[in-house]
């Protein structure tokens, strides 16, 4: 059976969003044992957008915990 080569070239990569447990990858890529964990405290929320701002914003999260979720290694 022939082996069939794809070529992609890309020429603009755009991100838009990293979330928990995400990656970007290029080329062979292997996640081997791969685990993530994640903790997020959010006293505004989130500004989405190529030219998302704010202005004059005063934020507190009061968080105390030394630790919320133990995370084995």
């Amino acid at each position: 059976m022939a082996r069939i080569v794809v070529q992609v070239n890309i020429n603009t990569l755009r991100i838009t969003n990293v979330d928990t447990g995400s990656a970007v990858a290029i080329g062979t890529s292997y996640f081997c044992d791969w685990r993530t964990s994640s903790k997020s405290n959010s006293g505004f929320g989130r500004v989405n957008g190529d030219h998302g701002s704010l202005a004059d914003l005063a934020l507190q999260v009061d968080d105390p915990d030394l630790e919320d979720l133990p995370v084995p290694e």
